[in-house]
């Protein structure tokens, strides 16, 4: 009879432990849907705040800040520099929500060197991306780098996306393959010159492949809705992208009797959803698909 009491006091706390450690997932996950929930109303609140002042910054959310177009156009002028911007958006790690940031590339007298500004820290797998991105550029364009330098630099600090602690999460680290195709936008844009811009009321995500392809990218919506929070206009994915497929979270609680004590044990499962991202951001963004570098470039230099 002890070792039977035993063993059920035994299967009694292993019962309670997984209980406890269920109710923290159930938390984590409430809080990251209450993350989502709000992110989505703040997504409405931009739209209608935006629709009230569009008129007024057309022309600076179309060319870029004012700051911005007075030291591109002050580099531009110097004998042998140029430099081009590019939004680019990317997934804090802090919350897994989407932010908005841009790529500098500028172009001077060197040495035929690709560089990257390690400042935020730039992992292997994204510089890899900036030289295949420089190297389609150069194809795109036709130009001869041996005498030039060409150095990327990168700028991304969530705004207004962390909802948890109502401010700003910092992005440490650029990590992924995805700006590939912004970059080798900004790239061409630079080595193009006399003029040429990029659209800074538009924004692509995808990675950039062997002959300009543009290759599939992860976390689109989160992306998708940090795009039209900045208030960007034209939002580009990579073919077969714009009708997305994510998993809705669903829970259920089960209810165990032991000893007479009622434990309500959650259990969390994931049903998948479809979402075509073209309608869901009807009347605040465009949405667009591109396969290759040549449709990005038609889309969003000028």
């Amino acid at each position: 009879m002890n070792r039977k009491n035993a063993v059920i006091a035994v299967l009694f706390v292993l019962l309670l432990l997984s209980s406890s450690s269920s109710y923290l997932a159930y938390q984590q996950q409430q809080r990251i849907i209450s993350l989502q929930q709000e992110t989505i109303e703040k997504l409405i609140s931009a739209s209608r705040t935006r629709a009230g002042t569009e008129s007024g910054t057309e022309s600076g959310t179309e060319n870029g800040t004012g700051t911005e177009r007075a030291f591109e156009q002050a580099l531009n002028a110097s004998e042998g520099v140029s430099v081009s911007y590019a939004n680019i958006v990317a997934v804090s790690s802090y919350n897994n929500l989407g932010v908005l940031g841009k790529v500098r590339v500028e172009l001077k007298d060197g040495g035929g060197n690709v560089l990257v500004n390690t400042n935020p820290f730039v992992e292997p797998v994204t510089q890899y991306s900036v030289r295949e991105a420089v190297k389609v550029a150069e194809n795109f364009t036709n130009a001869n780098c041996s005498d030039k330098d060409i150095v990327v630099s990168f700028e991304i600090t969530g705004n207004g996306n962390d909802t948890a602690t109502g401010g700003t999460a910092e992005v440490g680290v650029v990590g992924g393959p995805s700006a590939g195709a912004a970059i080798t936008l900004a790239t061409i844009a630079a080595l193009e010159g006399k003029g040429r811009r990029v659209r800074q009321d538009a924004v692509v995500t995808g990675t950039i492949e062997e002959g300009g392809r543009i290759g599939k990218v992860g976390a689109v919506f989160d992306k998708a809705v940090a795009a039209e929070e900045n208030g960007i206009r034209l939002f580009l994915v990579p073919s077969g992208q714009k009708n997305l497929t994510y998993y809705e979270q669903k829970i259920v609680e089960r209810e165990w009797e032991i000893f007479g004590i009622r434990i309500l044990v959650p259990k969390i499962y994931y049903t998948e959803k479809n979402v075509d991202l073209g309608k869901y951001m009807q009347g605040k963004m465009q949405v667009a698909e591109v396969s290759t570098i040549d449709e990005v470039v038609e889309f969003m230099i000028s």
